[in-house]
């Protein structure tokens, strides 16, 4: 084949003329994901001036968390360590699973994603560093990506400018940051909303392996099942008898998460290890109600609890709301089932970055903000909140 035909059919892919047809969009999402990781990079900057946690003063004194490399690690905080240990070691097993905190309570796909991309190269580039960089290419990759996927759900949803909106407000979210860290939030957000924008069209394959994927990155990615398999049998009118062989292509989800329990298995003999490995970190259902959900808010040192607290109930609230006035009810369905399995972990600790993957509400507020003042306001309350986040989460505060 010449470069010739090779240019043309290039081309001719549906990513080329989508970006064609939307030249506009295209470079203001480039040019509004470049403008806020200026300034996030700016804040990280000036960070240094105010004081770090005295609890973490090791990392203090040795300028860094995971890497030497300042523009490097601070992107990398908490569970950073968690899926670089995986990426260098493997999933290991510590001497009590159930007490001991360990790699096994998370999945694999953004760590072995990572391992893809670089375990061929040479050893002097097998460094920490180089894997941590790795990570954040995939995560901010990953993020545009998932911006120009939820336009195009959005502009289904709810018309262009509610779309617009949606992206603004993904760039100003209190955890907006998270997107570009070395973190899982970035690649299940793509995966998730592009598991959706093809079924949209139809396209069950390259939904189902999207599903799968999303499935491997975080745990309640499963739940990706629920609106495909809504959209799916409403494209069929709810007619079970016009269902085909395609609808096989959800199955990838399941089988997914079938294949790393079933690894973990072979590693700890217990298929369902993940579970327990989870209680170690103080997410398992049962526990007292008042001690996981509302007593850190009377505790004058966590006032992230208060604001974990806030975005899981506008989490709740909107997805009710949003349930009720969409016709396509499966985006309604999702977020209000992610929504409630949040509740259930335990705890209310991180929601405001667990939240931030519930990306349906967003499309909604964007929607539901048609006041330009009002819109305007949240925008910049939640920038102010991101600063302060940021800042924290640099000087090794815990954030979400």
């Amino acid at each position: 084949m010449t470069s010739s035909k090779i240019a043309r059919k290039i081309k001719d892919t549906a990513a080329i003329q989508w970006i064609r047809s939307h030249q506009v969009v295209f470079i203001r999402i480039l040019e509004s994901w470049c403008l806020s990781r200026a300034l996030l990079l700016i804040i990280a900057w000036f960070s240094p001036y105010f004081a770090g946690n005295p609890i973490y003063q090791k990392y203090i004194d040795q300028g860094y968390f995971l890497s030497p490399k300042w523009w490097i690690d601070i992107w990398c905080r908490w569970d950073s360590k968690w899926y670089l240990s995986i990426v260098q070691y493997g999933y290991t097993i510590p001497q009590d699973i159930s007490s001991q905190y360990s790699n096994i309570a998370f999945f694999p796909l953004y760590p072995y994603l990572i391992k893809i991309f670089t375990f061929w190269l040479p050893d002097s580039l097998q460094t920490e560093s180089f894997f941590l960089l790795t990570g954040l290419m995939i995560s901010n990759i990953c993020f545009i990506l998932a911006l120009f996927g939820l336009y195009e759900l959005g502009k289904t949803l709810f018309g262009e400018e509610s779309a617009k909106k949606a992206i603004l407000l993904y760039l100003c979210i209190p955890a907006g940051f998270y997107f570009s860290a070395f973190y899982t939030e970035s690649l299940f957000l793509f995966l998730i909303v592009f598991s959706l924008v093809f079924a949209e069209k139809n396209e069950w394959r390259a939904a189902g392996f999207f599903s799968m994927f999303a499935a491997l990155t975080r745990p309640h990615g499963i739940l990706i099942l629920i609106p495909l398999g809504w959209i799916y049998l409403s494209k069929k009118n709810w007619k079970f008898r016009s269902i085909r062989s395609d609808i096989c292509w959800l199955l990838l989800a399941p089988m997914g998460i079938l294949v790393f329990f079933f690894g973990l298995y072979r590693l700890t003999g217990n298929f369902f290890v993940f579970f327990e490995a989870q209680g170690s970190w103080g997410r398992s259902i049962g526990v007292s109600f008042f001690s996981s959900y509302f007593e850190p808010l009377f505790n004058r040192f966590n006032r992230i609890a208060v604001i974990d607290t806030l975005m899981i109930t506008l989490s709740f609230i909107l997805s009710i709301v949003l349930l009720i006035k969409i016709p396509q009810k499966a985006y309604g369905i999702y977020a209000l089932c992610a929504t409630l399995i949040l509740i259930l972990t335990g705890n209310l600790f991180s929601m405001t970055r667990y939240t931030a993957a519930i990306f349906p509400i967003f499309l909604f507020a964007g929607h539901f903000l048609s006041n330009q003042k009002v819109f305007t306001a949240i925008c910049g309350i939640f920038i102010i909140l991101q600063i302060l986040f940021f800042s924290g989460w640099i000087n090794y505060y815990w954030i979400a």
